[in-house]
């Protein structure tokens, strides 16, 4: 399908400011784990859509090309979604019912994408890495939301590539410093044929943004949204984390002892850092229940005491829903199985998950009741 050049692309470019989430819905109890999505209609000869989740409203309704809902807080798991047209009955889905898999602690985008001229009307879900960016950061995520467009990257005005062969319904997200961006979205490999021209978007430090192209290969739109990291405290207390692993070691009377064990091992900074970690964390009653003499022969040989603590952390941030999943996970010193019984989450079949999910800006955090040994061997004395 024949592109239009750079400068109609720059001229026709409209931006579409959607709600940014203001007003919150609650669709659970307190105790329950929690999902939050919002939608955004990217179907543009699509009427206005509501959307159902078990064959139950969502609290996302009327909702008109070229915008994007507020966050609503559902259970987390597994749902039946339905995109129907506003008013209509659930009889006449324009998409679904399909299943979908929500995590708990997510936030997630459903994007109602394709047309009804082609028949290939579908609802997308894209996470969201909403976790608090620094004081310096924003974080973004870019969604290629136009049919019968080709694959793109996303670069930067000097012509840097943030994001490589990004096809029709899939995204990127990135973290960036704050401050002014010419984004510029062109074909695969084809950086002198700009699709789309986003000049001067300034991105706020702890904000995140959300940018979808949107329409039709021959009169694209930009889809454009942002949410304040405190705004978005504000609609759901205490549901995004904004301490790192270290500090919440440091600041949660649970994990004294292994606050002093991290210190004698020098992994603070690597645990204050922005890579992100799988904690297994021992509390203080599994430091307790060593045989005297195991911690102070760790505190007392530091390559055996990082060697102990590596064995207890995994690369990436896997919560209890990625946990449970696995029968092992790799941690960075060998090793560890997990075994799911009606009493609970157990690693290498006796080490229990007491508490899940404690979850960090990078990374989560699973306390354990008992303090892994292998697969080193602590001698005491």
């Amino acid at each position: 399908m024949k592109m239009s050049s750079k400068s109609k692309l720059t001229s026709i470019l409209t931006l579409i400011i959607g709600l940014i989430g203001s007003v919150s819905v609650s669709l659970v109890s307190a105790a329950q784990p929690v999902t939050r999505i919002r939608a955004v209609h990217l179907s543009p000869d699509a009427p206005p859509v509501d959307i159902y989740l078990d064959d139950e409203g969502s609290g996302i309704q009327s909702l008109t090309f070229g915008n994007i809902s507020g966050w609503v807080e559902v259970p987390a798991g597994t749902h039946t979604l339905t995109v129907v047209p506003a008013g209509a009955p659930l009889e006449s889905a324009a998409v679904g019912p399909v299943r979908i898999n929500l995590k708990a602690g997510g936030w997630e985008t459903i994007a109602a994408i394709g047309s009804i001229a082609n028949n290939s009307l579908n609802a997308v879900v894209i996470p969201e890495n909403l976790v608090p960016a620094t004081s310096e950061e924003a974080q973004i995520t870019i969604f290629h939301g136009i049919e019968g467009a080709p694959a793109v990257d996303i670069l930067q005005g000097d012509g840097t590539r943030l994001a490589s062969n990004l096809t029709f319904g899939k995204s990127a997200s990135l973290t960036l410093p704050a401050g002014a961006y010419n984004f510029q979205i062109v074909p695969v490999g084809d950086p002198n044929t700009v699709l789309l021209n986003l000049q001067d978007t300034n991105l706020s430090a702890q904000s995140y943004y959300f940018v979808a192209a949107a329409n039709t290969v021959e009169a694209p739109q930009v889809v454009l949204t942002s949410n304040e990291y405190a705004a978005l405290r504000g609609l759901f207390r205490d549901t995004i984390p904004d301490q790192t692993i270290a500090e919440i070691v440091a600041s949660d009377s649970r994990f004294t002892t292994l606050e002093t064990v991290l210190e004698n091992a020098n992994l603070v900074d690597t645990l204050n850092g922005s890579e992100a970690f799988t904690v297994f964390a021992p509390t203080n009653a599994a430091f307790a229940k060593l045989p005297t003499g195991t911690l102070n022969a760790l505190l007392e040989n530091p390559d055996l005491l990082t060697s102990t603590l590596l064995h207890h952390v995994a690369g990436g941030r896997a919560l209890a829903a990625d946990v449970v999943g696995q029968t092992s996970i790799a941690t960075l010193n060998g090793n560890v199985s997990i075994r799911v019984t009606e009493d609970g989450v157990f690693i290498n079949d006796t080490v229990k998950l007491v508490v899940t999910d404690i979850e960090a800006t990078n990374g989560v955090i699973h306390a354990i009741d008992t303090v892994l040994l292998d697969p080193v061997t602590v001698t005491t004395p």
